[in-house]
């Protein structure tokens, strides 16, 4: 029973690996979520590089419902990622309001001792189109960087993230076998 999430910049393959482990057996016990971004979305409110101060606040909103909700949780997205999502705009000045960057580092400050372990991908593919997801590389490189950042800052210490990599079989292997340890 535990918390798990799968993080990383977008058209990392989260969506995908995620979709994956719906079928295995191990997590047949879960609440497997869809990605809360994808969600705000269908509200009508924009996303990506174009998310707003309601768009963020109501992303991690999203996450706290997750992290409340289940206690049995695979989720595509992490509160991790709404703090990073959420800085990154501010950077951009899509992000007025210095109160959303203070909603987001609170929401992840105390949602953060609740995952047992987030599953970190680093960017290995191209960016393909979905229709959702953003396709600016230098957005996608610049929330990379505040990934790897984060990695460095957190890891072990306030966060247990695991690097995953290879291919979505390889990166399913590497999420049993670490689960199952």
């Amino acid at each position: 029973m535990a918390i798990i999430g799968i993080s990383g910049a977008q058209s990392t393959g989260k969506s995908t690996l995620l979709n994956a482990l719906r079928s295995e057996p191990f997590f047949k016990e879960y609440f497997v979520g869809d990605e809360v971004t994808r969600r705000v979305k269908s509200y009508g409110l924009p996303i990506n590089e174009d998310g707003t101060d309601v768009t963020q606040r109501l992303i991690m909103q999203e996450h706290i419902v997750n992290v409340f909700m289940h206690s049995n949780l695979l989720t595509d997205r992490t509160a991790l990622d709404g703090l990073i999502y959420t800085k990154e705009l501010q950077q951009r000045g899509m992000i007025k309001n210095q109160s959303t960057v203070d909603f987001a580092i609170d929401v992840f400050n105390k949602l953060a001792p609740m995952y047992d372990v987030i599953f970190y991908i680093r960017p290995e593919f191209d960016i393909e189109a979905d229709g959702v997801r953003s396709v600016d590389k230098q957005f996608r490189d610049n929330v990379a960087e505040a990934f790897e950042n984060a990695y460095n800052q957190y890891h072990n210490n306030l966060l247990n993230l695991v690097p995953i990599t290879g291919s979505v079989r390889d990166r399913i292997d590497q999420v049993l076998n670490y689960l199952r340890k």
